[in-house]
């Protein structure tokens, strides 16, 4: 087979193989578990310029992205997870409690984690995307999910939906750690394009 650097198998193979590296590049980077946030926003930054078709180098984009958003990225991984797990712990703490206000407060309780993880997306990519001070863009991460509530919910069901078919299916586990981490942020960086559009419209 004739060797053809412009042909449509050579472009999909070299994707494929890019996405793969970019996934082991992100799981290292989030080896040191505090690095998760900048790692994610790193990976949101070339993931969302390559679905706008803007391309640009996928792995020199992501090492010179993690160390441009280092700071923001960690310090709004930091100040949201906490009380997104303190917010999951005490609704599944609620949830024991197995009575019918007890239920209801755990099911707010999840509804506020849930709306803190959509920010945290938000925040992750908005730092990838613009450059803009940490307070506003803590603030715009907190109004987006309010102007795009349809795409906002979106975006947590993408992860988890990957999460479940992971414990439904678990040959998938193989596939997660190849390139699903880079596949499913790229699915939903087309979801925080559609918004990012809206807003600038």
């Amino acid at each position: 087979m004739k060797y053809n650097p412009d042909g449509q198998f050579y472009k999909v193979t070299t994707t494929i193989f890019q996405f793969t590296f970019l996934n082991i590049l992100y799981l290292l980077s989030c080896l040191p578990l505090f690095t998760i946030g900048a790692a994610t926003s790193a990976l949101f930054e070339v993931t969302i310029r390559f679905a706008d078709d803007e391309r640009g180098e996928l792995i020199i984009g992501y090492l010179q992205a993690l160390r441009t958003n280092f700071m923001q990225a960690t310090a709004s991984f930091l100040l949201l997870l906490f009380p997104i797990v303190a917010l999951t712990y005490s609704s599944l703490f609620w949830f024991s409690a197995e009575t019918i206000l007890a239920s209801v407060f755990a099911l707010l309780l999840t509804v506020a984690a849930l709306y803190l993880f959509i920010v945290l997306v938000y925040c992750l990519a908005l730092i990838g995307r613009y450059e803009n001070s940490f307070k506003h863009t803590l603030k715009n991460a907190f109004l987006l999910p309010l102007s795009a509530p349809v795409r906002s919910l979106g975006l947590a069901l993408i992860p988890v939906t990957a999460f479940c078919v992971v414990i439904l299916f678990p040959v998938v586990k193989m596939l997660l750690l190849i390139f699903g981490f880079s596949f499913v942020i790229y699915c939903s960086s087309f979801l925080l394009l559609s918004v990012f559009r809206k807003q600038h419209a």
